[in-house]
């Protein structure tokens, strides 16, 4: 009997689902999200792809999700009514947070909002020191009124951050045993057990985030299990993770804060497989799907992770993919500000009511309905709706965009498509030039419903010279999800210098966390050819207040490894700072593990060479100031070794491909679509 590995990636506008079977073979599909409660798109869409193609799914053995959930809660300001506890005397620590601005020379730039109210931080009595002594004891008198006084706020999730915790969890531990055995309704977080490290406001944010989103991924996950079982999938369920590997269920509802970009990882493990597949060692990925924009870079086929992400402005100091977001969509809402200026999002038309052009209540002109007008996108182009039709985006650009800028209808329609290009462009930049690689040398990926309609353009804009368009762009988030392992991250504040003196320190700090990270991983079925662990460092030079992070042997350290690790800090800091000081002295302030058990993979797929492809019918497109009668090929009838030079529009089921003048397209092996800019 044949098994089935499903992922799921629940969208602002689409859920998507990508279905493999032992044989290779992928069925994919799409649903419209339901924000209210995205368990139901996810059970619609699993109903609706084993219907469709005959599966029981009682033979899924395994369901990959990535959720918005976390994501949405905190944005939203929609988290758990949360306390925060903390050492007397540190009360304001969330409030005054860090004195760095995010743009320096804007000085009207405001900070979010506090993550809660300051009635509801509460202070107990105790105090641990940076070497782990502790100077104030905590007394069961403490504890108690703590607890009473926890009673009184009401809070259904609690956040325990006492300080130097990091080095000493004992008090820590003591409140969250106490204030489960008097409230056992109570979530519980604490620093000790989500973020164990220095830097006293990061370690405070993480760990309220985390109690904020905890109940409500919890009833989430608890609800999805239940119901996953209910259409006869009796398969374990992992969460995807923020840092590009999966945890279970059980992991996903205790350490919530993990799964905030959940679903963007997916695509970045998208763009490393298509790395290692196809031969191209640096590629761009740009996920454009109906409501953002998710950017990474992966060079030398590896992604870049960072500890210093945030979400919604809020400092997240987990370990996660390198990740840059914008309000860019398909659905993004084109509109003229105050001064007259055409601008595109961050506000999205989502999937209800979606661009005008569904014709399911929307009046707002999008990015969808400026490349429908321009004819880069037609009715049938939509698999899964029926009414859509022009006529509405034609209506409603005329009457909100062209008529107050006394502009043509296919001049409003190209303004919105280069605004938006224009932000998209800015956020590539952020995470390739900003951050010392050039452009050139890359391959953008695009993918999402509406990224290879804008592919094109982007790359020129940027001066990278091919675009790859994986075979299932549409549903390349999920389809990045099925090569997912399950991931632990273990983390230990260990401040010394790096001289050849701390090698003994240094190995038996890994040592313990091997020992960790193993013994979890064996608890949940692995063996140890199935485990693999990969060490880093975060280093800075002495008196620097941020680190960068790199990889380390795997062997015991020796002398020789840790000057090469100073000679390798050297060069990443001049490459991201446009400096270094080889004299300083480098400093050591966190070592990092990272422990994967193996799950099973999908096989690279090759396809037999096909006839040429039949061109399907002409469309009349805008393009350069005027229009064009494009040719338009069905991406299904498109084989391994077909060429042809451009313009041209490629269709398929979840997203449309256009070609430009002047570019060449060709297929790969893989089913890839390579397109040559020739911009270099």
């Amino acid at each position: 009997m044949t098994k089935y590995k499903l992922a799921v990636d629940t969208g602002g506008t689409f859920t998507d689902f990508c279905l493999l079977g032992t044989g290779g073979e992928v069925f994919i599909a799409k649903e419209p999200s339901t924000p209210d409660d995205p368990s139901r798109a996810v059970l619609e869409g699993i109903k609706k792809i084993t219907l469709q193609h005959g599966i029981d799914p009682g033979s899924i053995d395994l369901v990959l999700h990535g959720t918005t959930v976390a994501t949405n809660a905190i944005l939203e300001q929609r988290g758990a009514p949360t306390a925060l506890v903390t050492t007397r005397g540190f009360k304001d620590i969330i409030f005054i947070g860090r004195q760095n601005r995010p743009h320096l020379y804007n000085f009207w730039t405001t900070k979010p909002a506090p993550l809660l109210p300051r009635h509801m931080v509460l202070e107990v009595n105790e105090r641990i020191l940076a070497d782990g002594t502790v100077k104030t004891a905590l007394t069961e008198g403490d504890i108690n009124n703590l607890v009473e006084q926890v009673k009184q706020t009401g809070a259904q999730s609690v956040a325990v951050c006492l300080l130097h915790a990091y080095i000493n969890p004992a008090h820590e531990q003591k409140l969250k045993k106490a204030l489960l055995e008097t409230l056992p309704h109570l979530s519980v977080t604490i620093s000790s057990e989500i973020l164990p490290e220095c830097m006293e406001y990061e370690r405070t944010s993480t760990t309220v985030i985390n109690a904020l989103v905890k109940p409500t991924i919890d009833r989430y996950v608890s609800r999805l299990a239940q119901n996953l079982r209910s259409t006869g999938i009796d398969g374990k369920l992992f969460i995807m993770q923020s840092n590009g590997g999966v945890i279970t269920a059980h992991q996903a509802r205790q350490q919530s804060a993990r799964t905030v970009l959940s679903g963007p990882a997916g695509g970045v493990l998208a763009g490393v497989y298509l790395a290692r597949q196809a031969g191209h060692n640096n590629l761009l990925t740009a996920d454009m799907g109906g409501t953002s924009m998710d950017i990474c870079l992966i060079h030398n086929q590896k992604p870049r992770f960072t500890t210093e992400g945030t979400i919604g402005g809020y400092p997240l100091r987990l370990p996660m993919l390198d990740i840059h977001t914008i309000g860019a969509g398909g659905g993004s809402i084109a509109w003229i500000d105050r001064g007259g200026a055409l601008r595109v999002g961050p506000r999205s038309a989502g999937s209800l009511p979606g661009p005008a052009c569904y014709n399911l209540g929307g009046n707002e002109p999008t990015v969808t309905d400026a490349n429908m007008v321009l004819g880069r996108l037609a009715p049938g182009d939509f698999t899964g709706l029926d009414n859509v039709s022009v006529e509405p985006a034609t209506r409603c650009i005329s009457e909100k965009i062209a008529h107050p800028l006394k502009l043509s209808l296919e001049a409003a329609a190209e303004g919105i498509i280069k605004v938006v290009n224009a932000a998209m462009v800015r956020a590539m930049r952020v995470i390739s030039v900003q951050r010392g690689y050039d452009p050139r040398d890359f391959t953008l990926v695009p993918f999402g419903g509406a990224g290879p309609l804008q592919a094109v353009e982007l790359a020129r804009e940027m001066g990278i010279p091919r675009v790859l368009v994986p075979p299932h762009p549409g549903v390349t988030s999920a389809w990045g999800m099925l090569s997912a392992d399950v991931r632990h991250d273990y983390s230990v504040t260990h401040i010394t210098d790096l001289t050849p003196a701390a090698c003994g320190a240094i190995n038996d700090a890994y040592a313990v966390l091997a020992q960790k990270a193993r013994r979890d991983l064996a608890g949940e079925g692995f063996d140890n050819s199935q485990i693999t662990l990969s060490r880093f460092m975060d280093l800075r030079y002495r008196g620097q207040s941020y680190e960068l992070t790199l990889a380390v042997p795997a062997n015991p350290l020796i002398a020789a490894d840790l000057f090469a690790i100073g000679q390798r800090f050297h060069r990443r800091h001049l490459q991201h700072y446009g400096y270094c000081r080889e004299n300083a002295p480098v400093e050591i302030v966190t070592l990092r593990l990272a422990a994967t058990g193996a799950l099973p993979k999908p096989l690279p797929q090759t396809r037999p060479a096909g006839d040429q492809p039949l061109v399907s019918g002409t469309r009349r497109v805008y393009l350069h100031g005027r229009y064009h009668d494009l040719p338009v090929y069905q991406r299904q009838s498109i084989g391994p070794g077909w060429c042809s030079e451009g313009p041209a529009i490629i269709t398929q089921a979840d997203t449309t491909t256009l070609v430009w003048p002047g570019n060449t397209v060709r297929c790969d092996r893989f089913g890839n679509l390579i397109i040559e800019t020739g911009v270099c």
